[in-house]
This record gives C-alpha cells, structure tokens and sequence, in this order.
C-alpha cells in the first residue's frame, strides 16, 4: 500500500510539472496576446490550482510516508507558491517582476522533488539517477 502511494505520490507531482509547464505558456499568451485585451484569467486559476495541488502534496507525502526530505522540499514548494502568489500583486513593478524568477525556482523544485521522491519508489530508475 505504502509503495503504491509513493507511486501516486510521485505521479501527482509530475502533473504539477505538466501544470507549470501549462502555467508558463499562459503567461506568455497574456503578455503576448496581440488583440489588445491582456487575459490573465486561466493563468490565474492555473497558477491556484497549482498552489492546491502541491498542498495536497505535502498530505500524500506523509499518507506515502515519504523521507522527512521530501516533505520538506514539499513544504518549501508551498511557500514558493505563497510567495509567488503575493509577487504578482505587489504594486510595485520592480518587487513583482520576481514573480517570474520565483516560478522557475517552484519549476526547478518541483522538477527536484520528483527526482527525490522517485529514488525511494524506483532506485534504479534513470528518474533517480546523479546527473
């Protein structure tokens, strides 16, 4: 049972980084969409979905029970996301221009945690494997 939800567990994270993956493109479509009206509407909803889902992350990372550094990179993932969440309303263009920077680093993590979380369900995988 412990080792399928590590399998789950695992899996959920990398449709976070399908999801991330979705959220960059969305963005861009807001900056980038010539007819006049910037549509950050999906980004929005994209963006919260993602916060929700790597807070679900951290309860399948103990239901899994998942290394104690996984689930802290889970939490750390978290707070990136708070954090990204309250760059994008800052008011202030130079402090909510990280809003970019802070969501490669969510993308690299999560990227990180789905390595870390696959040595403990596939330690030989080519997923865990040094770089």
């Amino acid at each position: 049972m412990v080792r399928n939800l590590r399998m789950f567990y695992v899996g959920w994270i990398g449709i976070i980084i399908g999801a991330t993956v979705l959220q960059f493109y969305l963005a861009g479509y807001g900056v980038f969409g010539f007819n006049g009206v910037k549509d950050f509407g999906a980004h929005f909803i994209v963006g919260d979905l993602i916060g929700i889902a790597i807070l679900l992350g951290i309860g399948l990372a103990f239901a899994a029970r998942m290394p104690w550094r996984v689930t802290i990179i889970n939490i750390v993932l978290f707070v990136l996301m708070f954090v990204q969440a309250t760059l994008a309303h800052t008011g202030v263009q130079g402090v909510s221009a990280l809003h970019v920077v802070n969501g490669v680093l969510v993308f690299l993590g999560t990227i990180y945690l789905v390595r870390e979380a696959a040595k403990f369900v596939w330690p030989g995988s080519w997923l865990a494997r040094p770089m």
